[in-house]
């Protein structure tokens, strides 16, 4: 049973709960984080003694029968006081609100933001290269970024634009997001290490790895070399070969001449 209840406690814990939010003595819940894929569940229970009225809920102040991207995947449960959505999908933040009569509540419902970076980054010495840092969570944060060294290195350092005698630049992302992709001119041996972007609690790094600009080269000197001297072999192999025949070859001459 134990087992049972530690398996349960784990794939919540991987996938998350839905978002639900509930008023409370003050009746402001404020933010409110969901995940993607995941439910969205708002409450709006409001003591009414007038049962003839009926709840209105809204999206940044547009009723919610009235949004395409919500149709047919939202539920009113409680005779309309619980707003459920379900597979929410990145575009379902915004400004909720509910109303019964003269009564209204409202949310700020957001996308709990996540940041990812490739696992690994190749770039040749004396190149240029780009680090986009994707950011799922509307709206999108700001993302800063920050440098180690190694992977076992305990301090982070703070990539500002400029840093690094100038080569660091900050752009915006393909998402266009602010300052979501880092670019290193000309990138030297020294950068070698692992660089990771946040955005709002989440972060994610990947190791960037400098290769020698003539690395690509040493192989094919290698081959010219090992064909150099392959050649010269054979050139030495078949000279030796050739002398012995010319010597038969006058032997041959000279004993005809004698008879």
């Amino acid at each position: 049973m134990e087992t049972l209840y530690f398996a349960i406690a784990l794939l919540f814990i991987s996938y998350g709960a839905p978002a639900n939010a509930d008023f409370g003595e003050d009746g402001d819940p404020g933010e409110v984080y969901f995940d993607y894929n995941r439910n969205i569940t708002l409450n709006c229970t409001i003591p009414s003694p007038d049962k003839t009225q009926s709840y209105v809920w809204k999206k940044n102040d547009v009723g919610v029968e009235q949004i395409a991207e919500l149709k047919g995947r939202y539920k009113m449960l409680e005779e309309g006081a619980v707003f459920s959505l379900g597979r929410s999908v990145e575009d379902d933040y915004g400004n909720y609100s509910c109303a019964l009569g003269a009564e209204e509540r409202a949310w700020e419902v957001r996308g709990r933001p996540v940041a990812r970076l490739p696992d690994n980054t190749n770039v040749v010495e004396g190149q240029k290269i780009k680090l986009q840092c994707k950011v799922t969570g509307k709206p999108y944060p700001a993302v800063s970024w920050y440098y180690n060294s190694s992977a076992t290195a305990n301090s982070s350092q703070p990539l500002k634009e400029g840093s690094r005698d100038g080569r660091v630049k900050l752009e915006s992302n393909e998402q266009g997001i602010e300052g979501g992709a880092l670019v290193l001119e000309s990138a030297a041996r020294g950068d070698a290490g692992f660089y990771s972007c946040r955005a709002g609690a989440s972060s994610d790094h990947t190791q960037l790895r400098v290769k020698d600009m003539y690395a690509a080269l040493w192989p094919f000197l290698g081959i010219c070399a090992e064909v150099f001297v392959l050649c010269a072999i054979i050139l030495v192999y078949e000279k030796r070969r050739t002398k012995p025949e010319l010597d038969d070859s006058d032997t041959d001459n000279h004993d005809q001449k004698k008879s």
